[in-house]
């Protein structure tokens, strides 16, 4: 069950990120270079059994990837109890940009070549900083969400994330990654923007038999992301409202 709480959604995300939400709307409403689209919004995934303008449906899933049998035997041996989704915290983005319901804020800031992306549910997604003005740095420590760069190819923008930590999985059934986990993300506006198309590769050599690709279609919506306290699904009694 979801509950709307008083608390402000940026003391949530921390201060640094609340500085961003403060800026004007203009500096989110300008497009990058040249041609490239403003994907500025809030986007919710489109259910699995919907049909888009033009054939257009969701394919694939983090749970269909082929793991080699050490990573197999793992996954068996692992006790899903302690699926990171259980318990409010992180499930990293190859999960994330699936899971059910989920909602993104995107919010392209043009003045500091980065992409942030908020989650609704903050809990399992944190947020995500996409950089376009930086390369990969390997001294940087290895985080859950990884570190994500990214640079536009025509209209689709593509997020490549490296450097992820040991604590998520790539599905609900226990499936590990290796220190060499890539996700290669590919963000394009369809349908005149009304809907954003997503496609996920992850690959993991020590791991995976092969690369693995799924897509998801999110639908442009003109709403705000609302508060959302993962506890609450947890917690019984829920947490009382906060005045």
């Amino acid at each position: 069950m979801r509950r709307d709480i008083t608390i402000p959604f940026a003391l949530l995300i921390g201060f640094p990120i609340a500085g961003l939400l403060m800026a004007t709307p203009a500096a989110f409403g300008q497009a990058s270079k040249g041609s490239t689209p403003d994907l500025t919004g809030v986007y919710e995934l489109v259910s699995n059994n919907v049909t888009l303008p033009g054939g257009l449906k969701n394919a694939g899933s983090p749970e269909a990837v082929s793991l080699l049998p050490a990573a197999a035997a793992k996954a068996k041996a692992t006790d899903l109890s302690l699926d990171t989704a259980r318990d409010c915290q992180i499930i990293g983005p190859f999960r994330m940009m699936a899971w059910e319901g989920n909602k993104i804020d995107l919010l392209p800031s043009p003045n500091t070549g980065r992409i942030f992306m908020l989650f609704e549910n903050y809990f399992l997604g944190l947020f995500r900083e996409t950089f376009l003005d930086r390369q990969h740095d390997a001294k940087r420590p290895a985080t859950w969400n990884g570190d994500s760069i990214g640079h536009w190819e025509g209209d689709t923008l593509v997020v490549d994330t490296v450097n992820f930590n040991e604590y998520t999985w790539l599905n609900s059934a226990g499936a590990p990654h290796s220190e060499a986990l890539r996700l290669i993300e590919r963000y394009r506006p369809v349908s005149g923007g009304q809907f954003l198309e997503v496609k996920v590769t992850a690959e993991d050599a020590k791991v995976l038999t092969r690369p693995y690709t799924y897509t998801r279609y999110y639908r442009k919506v003109e709403t705000e992301i609302p508060q959302y306290v993962c506890t609450d699904d947890l917690v019984k009694p829920e947490i009382p409202a906060i005045q």
